[in-house]
């Protein structure tokens, strides 16, 4: 929603997009807005083109790494990976991000076997995809490094490359900082961003415990993204004993390791950052597949045989992977029958990381901000009612950017629950992001029902007296706690209502007799 938002206002501090700034996205979002006038639409679009073009990317890349046969296997199966096939569907920027980074791949391999051409080519690919995803330019920078000082082997091609990656990026910086109001303000939004958001899962400033957690869902979101292919990882040790462990694994672990390193010891925040490395995996995996299929194929008699075996099993894992992504449904959730806390947090996780990335998931995801967008407009006036969102409900979404994207006429507040130090968001009340670390809110006068926008009732939270629960469809329900004149406490939070104004004393009263 962020994204979407950005379309009306671009503003970092307000997290329209959230920093780094993601400004070459927006862009092409407002173009493609321009024709469909739907922002939503837009960005989809975009994910639709850029999940389509990473398919003929890899294809070529593959096909300069290994040969015609693992290119066509890479391609075919990278297309119908659940993970990508998803982040290829919704409006966000990971499907952009497999592009850039395949195609910076691309001639940063052709830089490694000696190309100096394509090394200043990959330097201000690699440039703009900054402008499309910051991240990258952390992620991508020691791949390109790496093939330029070993491939080309010359200082002077590293230091011309290195003019180009920053002219390349100054093409979009330095407008991103002009819209965000100078180089002040930018870095103070990116610092608060860090030490809310980033901190508290680095094994610099968190546990092990949460550093353990993110290598769990990074995990778990690999193997979601490869499917029936991981069966092909127990195979890489017979493969590298065969085929040995040349130039070109080396290139694609070297493409893969920062982000890993990354993902497990900084941040992991959503499924789509395994899509920066993920065309590496799939192109290592399914060269190791068809040279073992290739091997297992010596023995048949005839050479189409063996094609056939090769097209046949890359086939059937496509089909497991498209049906897996059609036809899979993520069950409702059940927080009321007892079970171990193992059993609890297992289906938990599988719910979040692995059937939430489905098309009938995506359905339902749309569904439900439906129903709560025509629930409560249709139900409430938007003088008369607060919509309040939680983060850190261990049973919700936080939906604070939807409601106020989709609600703009409501007074929308995000409130800490769960164990977070309290504070709130106001969508009136504050032109940043910034948490406003009170626990004293004042409504508007008019304001005469709270009404949540959460999934399901946090456990952890008493229910205010008075408070009502109305169903929505897909199993979320709507809490409307109808407000008095008194302040309401709720958590750490009073909700005060503003004085009604006065009546105006007419002339005739106030004249003296």
């Amino acid at each position: 929603m962020q994204f979407a938002l950005a379309l009306r206002e671009y503003d970092v501090l307000k997290h329209q997009p959230h920093p780094p700034g993601y400004i070459l996205y927006v862009v092409l979002g407002r173009i493609v807005n321009t024709w469909l006038d739907d922002p939503t639409a837009a960005y989809v679009a975009l994910a639709v083109a850029f999940s389509g073009l990473t398919t003929f990317v890899v294809y070529y890349l593959a096909r300069a790494v290994y040969d015609r046969t693992t290119a066509l296997a890479a391609a075919s199966l990278l297309a119908v990976s659940p993970l990508f096939w998803f982040y290829g569907s919704v409006g966000l920027t990971y499907a952009g991000e497999a592009l850039f980074a395949s195609t910076v791949a691309y001639f940063a391999f052709r830089a490694l076997n000696g190309s100096r051409s394509d090394a200043y080519l990959a330097a201000w690919y690699l440039g703009v995809a900054g402008g499309m995803r910051q991240s990258l330019l952390v992620l991508l920078f020691p791949l390109w490094l790496g093939c330029v000082a070993l491939g080309v082997r010359r200082l002077r091609v590293v230091a011309v490359g290195l003019a180009i990656l920053s002219a390349s990026v100054l093409t979009w910086f330095l407008p991103m900082i002009w819209l965000t109001g100078g180089l002040e303000r930018y870095v103070a939004a990116s610092v608060e961003l860090a030490d809310s958001v980033v901190k508290p899962t680095s094994i610099v400033g968190g546990a092990l415990e949460v550093t353990l957690r993110m290598s769990r869902y990074l995990l778990e979101s690999v193997l979601v993204a490869l499917g029936p292919l991981t069966a092909a990882s127990f195979l890489a040790p017979w493969y590298v004993r065969r085929e040995g462990w040349g130039s070109r694994e080396w290139f694609l672990l070297w493409w893969t390791l920062p982000s890993v390193i990354v993902c497990t010891l900084v941040h992991f925040g959503q499924a789509g950052y395994v899509l920066t490395f993920l065309p590496a995996l799939v192109i290592f995996l399914s060269r190791v597949m068809v040279t073992a299929l290739a091997h297992a194929g010596e023995s048949l008699p005839h050479p189409r045989a063996r094609v056939a075996l090769t097209a046949a099993v890359v086939v059937l894992v496509v089909l497991v992977n498209g049906s897996f992504f059609v036809s899979a449904r993520p069950a409702p959730r059940d927080f009321d029958t007892p079970r171990p806390d193992w059993v609890r947090q297992a289906q938990d996780e599988a719910f979040d990381w692995i059937f939430s990335r489905t098309a009938a998931a995506l359905r339902e995801h749309e569904d439900v901000v439906r129903g709560f967008v025509d629930s409560i407009g249709g139900l409430y006036a938007s003088a008369e009612t607060a919509v309040i969102t939680e983060q850190g409900n261990s049973r919700s979404y936080p939906w604070f950017r939807h409601a106020m994207f989709y609600l703009p006429a409501y007074a929308v507040y995000e409130l800490h629950v769960g164990g977070l130090v309290p504070g709130f968001r106001a969508s009136r009340l504050s032109s940043t992001m910034t948490i406003i670390p009170e626990t004293e809110i004042h409504l508007p006068a008019s304001v005469e029902r709270l009404v949540w926008f959460v999934d399901h009732w946090s456990p952890t939270t008493v229910r205010p007296e008075g408070l009502v629960e109305i169903e929505i469809p897909y199993g979320r329900y709507l809490y409307v706690l109808p407000l008095g004149r008194k302040s309401i406490e709720y958590e750490d939070y009073t909700f005060v209502r503003g004085e009604p104004p006065r009546r105006a004393v007419s002339a005739a009263h106030a004249r003296p007799r």
